[in-house]
């Protein structure tokens, strides 16, 4: 095997793993709080991603399951009543690392999956 491949099926089985422990995680959780939401929002899981979303439903549903959740919109889709903690400017990144990608000085990304 070389040294790329060994990474490639690293990669893959760390990937599936983390896939396991999202749906585990969302079946004790999450889902139980999508079904009979509570009145306010349980403390929010520090160890999730979260989601972001445009969508205000999917929104307000995942807030009250305790999920972070940030909503993507522009300023004229928001509307006066919503509790805007912190207002985020999108970017995106300039230099990504490309070093250890390179066999013999020639890049050699990792096909897409």
């Amino acid at each position: 095997l070389l040294f790329r491949d060994l990474v490639i099926f690293i990669v893959q089985f760390q990937c599936k793993l983390l896939d396991i422990y999202a749906s585990l995680d969302y079946i004790e959780f999450v889902h139980p709080l999508l079904r009979s939401p509570p009145s306010h929002p349980p403390h929010i899981n520090g160890n999730w991603m979260g989601c972001f979303t445009k969508n205000t439903e999917v929104c307000e549903a995942l807030y009250f399951a305790g999920v972070p959740v940030w909503l993507v919109h522009t300023k004229a889709y928001i509307s006066l009543t919503m509790n805007v903690v912190c207002s985020v400017h999108l970017t995106y990144p300039d230099g990504i690392v490309r070093v250890m990608y390179m066999e013999n000085g020639v890049a050699k990304p990792f096909p897409s999956i």
